[in-house]
Formats: structure tokens, C-alpha cells, sequence
């Protein structure tokens, strides 16, 4: 019988919408990857960077974290949407560039309670690179409020697409959550 060909129906043109709704999850599923990914990269550099060093360099990044907290994402996607190509790559780029400020926050905090602890002094000490010693001693230790943050941002990227994709500025040629 058709309800168990098509266990959520029909579109107006006859597509079936469970299977729309399987395939659309690719794309917010990869958006909300890859647009937390830039973010949490950019995020943990910029924090690290503040984190570490204190003083002048951490008031000066922080006011481009303050900045980026100010701009209001959904807008920037509109606009990028309307001066940009509407494709998957264009929104994932915009929204892991405007969305970074939450990570670097969290790394910030992190490594300013790390900085003074024995083992960064060691390193130190011993004469270790400052990527080494960011990267390779104090992010793994600081790095579980940012994972944290990161869970959300994946579901506030897919959100985002979602939202986009609804006021049909989203991806042109592929099948969404905002769209169906």
C-alpha cells in the first residue's frame, strides 16, 4: 500500500519527503563539521595566543573577540548570500569565520589558569618552541571546555543553515532541513 512506500509522504511534486530529509541531513551534518571545525581552530589559536602571553596582547585580541561577539551571524549570512555564490563552502567558510569567539573564550580561560603551572615552567625551561609548548603541553590539557563548546556549535551551525535555507537563501540546487 502507498503509507509504506512513503512512511512521510509526498512532496507537491511527488518526492518522497523521508528520503529528502535522509539526504538534506549530509548537508548540515558536513556544514555543522566543517563551519565548527574553522571556528575551533581559529578559536584555540587566537586563545592560546591570549591565554599564554596576558598583558597588552591578550586586551588587544580581546577586543577583536568583543568585536566578532557584537556581529550578528545571520546577518553576515544574508549578505553573504546575497554578494557571494549560494553554495555548501560559502556558508561553512562564514559561520566558522564568524563563530570562533566562543572557543577562544574557552581556551583563553584555560590557558591563563595553565600558564603558571609547573610543567609549562619546565617546558619553558627546558627551551621548548611556543608552538610546542601551546599546542602540544597546554592545549591537552585545556582543551575539554572547548569540545564542550564545539558540540554546541555544531548544532548552532546546522541551525544557521537551517534558518538560511528556510528564508531561501541556502544552498540553490540541493535539498535541505530549512527548505522542506
Amino acid at each position: 500500500t502507498m503509507e509504506r512506500a512513503f512512511p512521510l509522504g509526498t512532496d507537491a511534486s511527488g518526492q518522497d519527503v523521508l528520503a529528502q530529509l535522509i539526504h538534506a541531513s549530509r548537508l548540515s551534518l558536513s556544514i555543522g563539521f566543517v563551519a565548527t571545525g574553522i571556528a575551533v581552530a581559529i578559536g584555540i589559536t587566537l586563545g592560546a595566543l591570549m591565554g599564554y602571553f596576558g598583558g597588552f596582547i591578550d586586551l588587544a585580541l580581546y577586543r577583536v573577540v568583543e568585536i566578532f561577539m557584537a556581529i550578528p551571524v545571520l546577518v553576515i549570512l544574508i549578505v553573504a548570500a546575497a554578494l557571494l555564490p549560494r553554495n555548501t563552502y560559502v556558508m561553512m567558510a562564514v559561520i566558522g569565520c564568524f563563530t570562533w569567539h566562543g572557543a577562544a573564550r574557552f581556551t583563553r580561560a584555560e590557558f591563563l589558569k595553565l600558564r603558571n603551572q609547573d610543567f609549562v615552567q619546565a617546558a619553558r625551561a627546558a627551551g621548548l618552541s611556543l608552538r610546542s609548548i601551546l599546542f602540544r603541553h597546554m592545549l591537552p590539557n585545556g582543551v575539554t571546555p572547548v569540545l564542550v563548546d564545539a558540540s554546541f556549535g555544531i548544532a548552532l551551525a546546522i541551525l544557521f543553515e537551517a534558518v538560511i535555507s528556510f528564508l531561501g537563501y541556502g544552498p540553490a540546487d540541493q535539498p535541505s532541513w530549512g527548505r522542506l
